[in-house]
């Protein structure tokens, strides 16, 4: 790392070094979250300093980081969808608590979908999503705006995940979703699902700050 580096530079190497780490892992600590961009002790604790407060990591509960508001502001504006970022994490914990569904909000275009903040389920519900999927279909969407979607792994044509989705809007060629993860080999999409997934896609679009 070069030596003239500014302490704000190295905040956003903390911040990159943690993106580049897999979904599932938990860095926990300013210690190993430094290490993984081989920073210095004294160094790596003022850089996670920096970019906690410069809104570029957050912390779960359980101590461990997580992308920060000003991250998934950044993000999600640069796909179109800026004014979600700031209301998307307590309407996917409440999307998750009230199904124990993996929920998670994502951008489809051109056959990709961008996955982005998402809320974990509990027990056999307890999936990651990846940060890039193949859509294996293009999603048709029911009276009631829902769909139910096949995800790939990138350049794979074999379907990984499969989610029930809620579209919350759409701009040119890309849709802004909100959706939950269903898990094994679940075939049937309840009533009440569908009803928490349009609530869910409602509170995004009546909280935002921008009108879908």
């Amino acid at each position: 790392m070069d030596k003239t580096d500014t302490p704000y530079d190295k905040a956003i190497d903390i911040f990159e070094g943690l993106v580049e780490q897999p979904l599932q892992k938990i860095v926990s600590g300013p210690l190993p979250l430094a290490r993984t961009v081989g920073l210095a002790t004294t160094s790596g604790y003022r850089a996670v300093a920096i970019a906690e407060s410069e809104g570029l990591l957050s912390r779960s509960t359980g101590g461990a980081y997580l992308r920060g508001p000003s991250a998934l502001a950044t993000g999600l504006s640069a796909l179109g969808f800026g004014e979600f970022a700031l209301v998307a994490e307590p309407v996917l914990i409440q999307l998750r608590q009230s199904t124990r569904l993996t929920a998670f909000l994502a951008v489809l275009s051109d056959g990709t979908c961008a996955t982005g903040p998402f809320s974990s389920g509990r027990g056999i519900s307890f999936i990651t999503p990846q940060r890039h999927y193949s859509v294996l279909m293009p999603p048709a969407f029911d009276p009631d705006g829902l769909a139910e979607i096949s995800l790939a792994h990138q350049f794979e044509a074999v379907a990984a995940q499969r989610a029930v989705i809620s579209c919350v809007s759409e701009r040119r060629s890309k849709r802004c979703i909100v959706g939950v993860l269903l898990p094994g080999t679940r075939e049937v999409t309840g009533n009440e699902l569908r009803s928490e997934l349009a609530k869910a896609a409602d509170l995004l679009c009546s909280h935002s700050e921008t009108p879908a």
